[in-house]
């Protein structure tokens, strides 16, 4: 029941595997659910299912074949205690005998501050980070949500961080292609995104549908020029700076050449030289939105009637070109957007489609 009432089910999830309550709070669903679990009218594996189909945070995807899913650990014990560190699994999606979920555990030491002034005192607790595996027959997909810790029992050090997962994710992909003798590689993000997908999407119709891309934030660098920054608290460049360097960048060449009035070539200019600085100039990370006008058969809420759009994707990718740093930069992974967006779950559907699964 504790893992039930916990920040690892969202409300919406628990309202899945338990119809008809939608007027139940959180702590009331978790009771409801862990009853009808003792008595037989929920099964282990149809509340697991919906625990590891929930979309998360962050996404890292891997394309590939195995050779088996073997049987790892019981995951229907993780219901009832804290487990150890390890894989468990598979979870079987009916109707689907090719795709298997695994749950790696991962247990994290966190120090807390009870009490106030001088009474006060830090206390080691554990925290049960939870990775989740999507295997099929082409891909594997780990997905996860991050948080922040204390790593120190240190009584003048108070900071909590973020839990540097960067660290642990390719191990996690290491250790499940050993258990499923399996050959898995990334893709090139790099390239689907930055070239494949700009050259479908941006700024292009298809079948009469426009769509909007939007460049949110880069970090970059090359030639000695960084556009900008890090993950240590400077603020990552919004791009629309970016693109006001490349009007006045494109402005002032074709003022030069006699071309300032002539809007087509202003606008081409200034694309050209955006483009440049995104896809050519060391991008380490970058962020986007893709969106699609409604068509008149769509028009499904107030809200949509408003935007007249329909949300696709919002993401954050890490190129991962940086394999032998200690920051986010080693690992290829996505931070994905909830809400209209979808999480996680969005994300890996959108980027199957894309790479032709």
């Amino acid at each position: 029941m504790q893992f039930l009432s916990s920040n690892e089910f969202t409300l919406e999830t628990l309202r899945l595997i338990s119809s008809g309550t939608g007027r139940f709070k959180k702590a009331e669903l978790a009771v409801h659910i862990a009853n009808a679990l003792e008595k037989g009218k929920l099964t282990s594996d149809e509340i697991l299912l919906a625990y590891v189909k929930q979309p998360r945070t962050w996404l890292s995807l891997k394309l590939g074949t195995c050779a088996c899913t073997s049987n790892l650990n019981y995951s229907a014990s993780l219901l009832q205690e804290f487990g150890q560190d390890g894989w468990y699994g598979p979870i079987h999606e009916p109707n689907q005998p090719k795709k298997k979920w695994y749950i790696r555990t991962y247990r994290i030491v966190d120090y807390v501050r009870r009490g106030s002034g001088t009474a006060s005192q830090l206390d080691e607790r554990y925290i049960r980070w939870s990775v989740i595996a999507e295997v099929d027959k082409d891909y594997l997909a780990l997905s996860w949500d991050g948080f922040t810790y204390s790593s120190t029992a240190d009584e003048h050090i108070e900071q909590r961080t973020q839990f540097p997962f960067w660290n642990h994710i390719p191990g996690f992909f290491n250790e499940l292609a050993n258990h499923c003798q399996a050959q898995w590689t990334h893709p090139n993000l790099h390239q689907l995104v930055l070239h494949d997908m700009w050259d479908k999407y941006l700024n292009k119709s298809i079948n009469d549908v426009r769509y909007k891309w939007k460049h949110l934030r880069i970090r970059a660098e090359a030639s000695g020029l960084f556009i900008n920054a890090h993950s240590s608290g400077i603020q990552e460049i919004d791009v629309r700076g970016l693109q006001a360097l490349s009007q006045k960048l494109a402005h002032s060449v074709l003022n030069i050449l006699g071309l300032s009035g002539e809007p087509e070539k202003i606008s081409n200019a200034e694309d050209a030289i955006l483009f440049t600085l995104i896809k050519d100039w060391g991008t380490k990370s970058y962020e986007f939105e893709l969106d699609r006008e409604l068509i008149a058969n769509e028009i499904e809420t107030e809200i949509l009637k408003e935007v007249k759009l329909k949300r696709l994707i919002k993401i954050h990718c890490y190129f991962g070109l940086k394999p032998n740093s200690k920051t986010q930069d080693s690992l290829q992974h996505l931070k994905c957007y909830s809400g209209y967006y979808g999480g996680s779950t969005r994300v890996l559907e959108f980027l199957l489609k894309e790479l032709g699964f």
